[in-house]
């Protein structure tokens, strides 16, 4: 069965980099990968997401999207074609939004019904400071509503406080209990030399 990595974490931190440096090592190692991210739906991004100005129905939209994703992510799943489903931000995600926009983390659990999606094997929380990942970022023309600087000070805080909170156990996050956890802080840090870090991790962690 193929296993799923997750690259979750702050928008800036270097999460598409990754995923293209990962992608590329496994394929070089005979790695058969399928990779996705989220948001998955592209009409639902561009026509409902990003004109919605209210936070609940953000929240609806981020969970529906959750369950398109996890249809598609059980045929590649099951279809055995796959050695490893490579993904640029996962179902944890939903919970770190969910926090900057004022729900609690057992309030996304419940909306996005956690329990019956996808478990993955994998996640690597990317973060860095706020200023230094909206500088990476602010330029960017394909850049979506939530990427201006107020945002991304409290995603900084709630990226970090998820990844501390698994740590410690926190209940309602119990979906991601089994995951292999990698924390990166990217703010002092070359792409080469975080995909040099990543991938040391997941050999010693008998990842791959």
């Amino acid at each position: 069965m193929a296993k799923w990595i997750v690259v979750s974490g702050l928008d800036g931190s270097g999460k598409t980099t990754l995923v293209d440096n990962l992608e590329m090592w496994m394929e070089e190692n005979n790695k058969r990968v399928m990779r996705s991210r989220l948001p998955y739906d592209e009409y639902l991004v561009k026509n409902l997401l990003n004109v919605s100005n209210d936070p609940y129905t953000d929240r609806m939209l981020f969970a529906l999207d959750n369950r398109i994703f996890a249809e598609h992510f059980k045929k590649w799943q099951d279809s055995q074609d796959y050695d490893i489903i490579l993904t640029q931000r996962g179902f944890l995600d939903s919970f770190v939004h969910g926090a900057v926009q004022g729900y609690s983390y057992s309030w996304v659990a419940d909306l996005n019904q956690i329990q019956t999606l996808p478990k993955c094997d994998v996640i690597i929380h990317m973060v860095a400071e706020a200023v230094t990942a909206y500088g990476r970022i602010k330029d960017d023309p394909d850049a979506d509503k939530f990427e201006y600087l107020t945002y991304i000070r409290r995603q900084e805080a709630e990226t970090r406080r998820a990844y501390r909170e698994l740590q410690e156990g926190n209940a309602d996050l119990e979906h991601f209990d089994n995951a292999v956890n990698i924390y990166v802080d990217t703010t002092q840090m070359t792409t080469e030399e975080v995909f040099e870090f990543i991938k040391k991790r997941l050999i010693e962690l008998e990842v791959l």
